[in-house]
């Protein structure tokens, strides 16, 4: 009989993976009913969450919070992490979003770990097995259907959606491994809230926020609120707690229901339609990340 803590393992890593989804769809409601943009919402989101990360380190060992700085080697892999693991991957992200909808974005996000295998087999000078070249053939039917609902000579998603979809899955590689040696020595919440900082402040400094419309109404500070505490800092938390009591194999796998939450809200609350041949190609990369994911290491999200 499985203990009590493990189903609360299972079930906070649920939350975890909706709250992912829901940060996505509160993106694309603020991109439609408010009328901002990536430019805009992406660097705060950045640097709230970073700044929220940071208290709570500071309040846990306020004696560490410079560690990551301290040390002048560190700073070519905390750059590397912080522009490209988690700047680029979240623009990329929340654009994608802006030109197609959360579901189709987040999805095809998903297909980072078929960047992972050909990473892997690149640097293990090998050929993918049966089982992962199966899983390749999904992830393609899955990226075609949802690129062109079958019909070759047309998109059913803007190219650029297309580019910017597999550019935030390429950078999520980045994300998974770039951070591991530094995590080791300073533990991921303290890295990662100093990524989220300098990637927050070199794409406001950028995008010149001071210079772009933001919100204005209630409504809209609120979806700002879902895409930093609950869709970021809540969602991250709730995904490491699970981690603690169930193992990043399953808990990895379980989150996996961030796709399924991002197209439950977008058709539920903003009104996204779905055709037969989308959510085919969803469950085909989704049947490629549960493939792959069966015996992976540990990764990070955010």
């Amino acid at each position: 009989m499985r203990s009590k803590s493990y189903i609360f393992g299972i079930f906070i890593t649920l939350i975890g993976g909706i709250l992912w989804g829901f940060s996505g769809a509160c993106g694309a409601y603020l991109f439609k009913f408010h009328q901002v943009g990536s430019d805009w919402l992406v660097p705060y989101r950045l640097l709230l969450s970073g700044i929220l990360l940071l208290i709570f380190c500071l309040f846990k060992n306020p004696k560490t919070i410079f560690n990551p700085l301290k040390n002048i080697y560190n700073y070519p892999r905390l750059l590397f992490f912080a522009l490209i693991g988690l700047m680029m991957t979240q623009y990329s992200y929340f654009y994608a979003i802006e030109l197609s909808n959360p579901a189709v974005a987040t999805v095809l996000q998903y297909t980072a770990p078929v960047f992972i295998l050909g990473l892997a087999c690149f640097y293990d000078k090998r050929l993918p097995s049966k089982i992962e070249f199966y899983a390749l053939i999904l992830a393609a039917v899955g990226v075609f259907l949802l690129a062109t609902h079958g019909k070759i000579d047309t998109l059913a998603l803007s190219l650029k959606a297309l580019i910017f979809c597999l550019i935030s899955a390429l950078c999520v590689v980045v994300y998974n491994f770039a951070p591991q040696k530094l995590a080791r020595v300073y533990g991921i919440e303290l890295v990662l809230g100093w990524g989220l900082v300098i990637g927050g402040v070199v794409l406001a400094l950028y995008m010149q926020v001071w210079n772009l419309d933001g919100v204005s109404r209630l409504s809209g500070y609120l979806a700002l609120g879902g895409v930093v505490i609950f869709g970021t800092v809540l969602a991250f938390s709730f995904y490491l707690w699970g981690v603690e009591l169930i193992g990043a194999p399953k808990a990895s796998m379980i989150a996996a229901i961030e796709p399924v939450s991002a197209a439950m809200f977008s058709y539920f609350w903003l009104n996204v339609e779905f055709t037969a041949y989308d959510l085919v190609g969803f469950i085909a990369i989704m049947l490629c990340v549960l493939i792959l994911s069966k015996d992976k290491k540990d990764e990070f999200k955010c």
